[in-house]
């Protein structure tokens, strides 16, 4: 795609409760689709059984992340459940700016700093909604991530997440997940139509108003 043809990428904000789902999105989203990127984030949290550094996340310690912070290398950072979570600067404007549709699995206090940064307007953001708390439960417990004890109190967590979903542009109910891809994908095609993100357009147009001109000339 050659520079005068490009559209820039989005920052596609995906958020919900822990077990509502985001983060599986997330992973089929970027595996099905090339130009979709996932935004690595910095973070404090241990790594899981399997991550790699680099991969889920880039794993630094408090001393670390202090010092990115100090000196402005996150868009935005939270704490969430004790740890710490940035979103890298630099990395995410160098995707955008080629083209490539970022994509976010962050809470709502990082959706809310992204949508509330110099970026904003490149932001799209969509809430995933659990089609039960019963479901959700069930959920946070099938992933054999967590004991019982945290398993709880990301349940209490919950009632706080969801009441933030009425902040987002799009809101979308888990209950089939193929579906809710799909959709997701349409909101991404219909976003990335939208006048304000085809910069050529306006060379376009000035390239038809000249063929006028041509045109009138010609017997």
């Amino acid at each position: 795609m050659s520079e005068e043809n490009l559209t820039q990428g989005i920052l596609i904000v995906l958020s919900s409760p822990s077990g509502a789902g985001k983060t599986s999105l997330a992973n089929v989203l970027v595996s099905e689709n090339k130009n979709i990127i996932f935004s690595v984030s910095a973070t404090t949290r241990p790594p899981r059984r399997g991550e790699v550094d680099g991969r889920e996340y880039y794993f630094k310690d408090h001393v670390d992340f202090n010092r990115m912070i100090q000196n402005a290398e996150f868009i935005e950072y939270a704490e969430v459940f004790g740890n710490y979570y940035g979103t890298l600067k630099k990395t995410t404007e160098e995707l955008i700016q080629s083209g490539k549709d970022v994509i976010f699995d962050v809470d709502w206090q990082g959706g809310t700093q992204i949508r509330n940064s110099y970026l904003a307007p490149s932001v799209v953001s969509i809430f995933i909604l659990p089609p039960s708390i019963g479901s959700l439960r069930e959920r946070l417990l099938s992933r054999d991530q967590d004991d019982n004890n945290t398993v709880n109190f990301r349940m209490l967590e919950a009632r706080s997440e969801i009441s933030h979903w009425a902040e987002y542009d799009y809101v979308l109910i888990n209950d089939e997940f193929i579906d809710v891809k799909e959709s997701i994908i349409k909101v991404i095609e219909a976003e990335k139509m939208r006048r304000k993100r085809q910069h050529n357009l306006p060379n376009f147009v000035a390239s038809l108003n000249a063929e006028f001109d041509l045109v009138k000339d010609k017997p």
